[in-house]
């Protein structure tokens, strides 16, 4: 063969072999194809790593709520709330009550009808005063202004007022709780003589630091009431018919209006979670060592933390060519929720880092052209055959990963929580299964999908 013959068939072959080796051409912006030579992968066996995390403390003041009771949770243990406020005295004159006669003192609580545990036990209920002032804890010498779940103040030994009662959330409106009779002839005196304790507010927190409203440890629920919590002294005047009337003792300071909680997880898979400065505690506890499962409420010091450790591996895959979409599914434990004892309604996802700390919440857009929006879940329920699920598109959060070859993945990591003020004081609580659990049903997925284009 002449050499410029020779010359051309090696061009040719060239250019041959560097077409056969070429990846086709897609846009990934607008259709894909799904062909023998461009597929879509879905892939869901990336591992996810899921933990309790223990939350040391949290605000739990200007809530808008009391809340008080408690219960015995199989996972998370024996669980009691308190509620610590202050009162105001009413506006009064002296000369108004010199001739009127004090009949009784009594708490209203409205009820907001939203509970946790068995409604179908009775409650005792028990209303105190406080022997030391509301002071939020100083740091550093500074004085303070948060009240925490962790805080509480002492109370005499003797209630003000007890009831043991039922309560229907859905039927009844109001609690209503008779005081001491002598505390309540007390307070009318100094109305009557115009005593400097209930000239000003300032005045009278000096003599009356405020009330806690609880239960005893046998309660078997959590009930919620709004913050309109009101001490009320009735009255009457002599008349032929016995003209009665009240005046009221609202709740005052709603930043000092707090929640107390405590939580005893000794007969728990839970019982060694707790603050590092606790001897033989800690912070963290995986999945794998609490029977693949994991534990969320924040109320009671807990959430979990899941994490992708080798997500970036997707892009090591065969045929790898771009990275489409993540879905996370998070899937409740079978029989740890029903009815009485239900899911939280909204959970958000929340990156977070070595210290636990929540973040920026993830966003996604529901709709194109609008805003991206917070994700909350969207909880599917299934009592019947114990298939709930919430979901989440994790698609931007994996993308920021995928782009960053230098992530730090051992500060990395979402919280799950439910949103402000359901996380400072609302008691429902998940139990989610990890990759391992032994129904698949209850297992925690990430899918996640990806163009793949072979070459030839």
């Amino acid at each position: 063969m002449p050499k410029k013959l020779l010359f051309l068939f090696f061009i040719l072959a060239s250019v041959l072999l560097m077409n056969a080796c070429k990846r086709a051409d897609i846009n990934f912006s607008s259709q894909l194809l799904d062909n023998n030579i461009t597929q879509i992968i879905m892939t869901d066996t990336f591992s996810v790593e899921l933990s309790t995390v223990y939350i040391d403390s949290f605000s739990t003041g200007q809530t808008g709520v009391t809340v008080f009771g408690g219960y015995t949770d199989p996972y998370f243990g024996r669980l009691d709330a308190q509620t610590f406020y202050e009162i105001a005295p009413p506006t009064t004159k002296a000369t108004d009550y010199v001739k009127s006669i004090y009949d009784s003192l009594y708490i209203t609580m409205k009820l907001k009808k939203t509970f946790y545990g068995d409604t179908t036990q009775p409650i005792q209920i028990q209303v105190s005063r406080l022997s030391e002032p509301i002071v939020p804890p100083s740091f550093y010498g500074d004085p303070g202004s948060i009240l925490y779940s962790k805080n509480s103040f002492a109370v005499f030994p003797t209630p003000l007022g007890v009831i043991n009662t039922y309560i229907r959330p859905s039927v009844d409106d109001s609690i209503h709780i008779r005081l001491d009779d002598a505390l309540g002839q007390e307070l009318f005196n100094k109305i009557q003589t115009a005593s400097l304790d209930l000239q000003s507010t300032a005045n009278f927190l000096s003599y009356f630091y405020g009330l806690r409203i609880a239960s005893n440890g046998s309660s078997n629920a959590v009930y919620t009431c709004a913050d309109s919590a009101t001490v009320y002294l009735a009255y009457h005047n002599p008349s032929l018919y016995k003209d009665s009337a009240r005046l009221a003792f609202p709740l005052v300071n709603r930043n000092l209006h707090f929640i107390h909680v405590t939580a005893d997880r000794s007969a728990t898979m839970l019982n060694n979670l707790g603050s590092l400065n606790q001897p033989g505690k800690t912070n963290v506890i995986n999945s794998t060592q609490t029977g693949n499962m994991a534990f969320s409420q924040p109320i009671s010091n807990t959430m979990i933390k899941i994490r992708f450790p080798n997500i970036q591996d997707i892009q090591k895959l065969p045929y790898y060519a771009k990275f489409l979409k993540a879905q996370l599914i998070v899937r409740p434990v079978a029989g740890t929720y029903s009815p009485l004892y239900y899911l939280p309604p909204q959970l958000r996802l929340s990156t977070t880092t070595i210290l636990n700390q929540l973040g920026q919440d993830i966003t996604s857009v529901a709709t194109p052209g609008t805003a991206a929006g917070v994700q909350y879940g969207n909880l599917v329920t299934d009592y019947f055959n114990g298939k709930s699920y919430y979901s989440y598109d994790l698609t931007n959060y994996v993308k920021t990963i995928l782009a960053d070859p230098e992530y730090p993945f051992y500060q990395s990591g979402l919280l799950l929580t439910p949103p402000n003020p359901a996380f400072q004081s609302q008691f429902a609580r998940l139990v989610a299964g990890n990759r391992f659990y032994p129904n698949i049903n209850c297992q925690i997925e990430l899918d996640l999908y990806y163009a793949s284009v072979k070459s030839y």
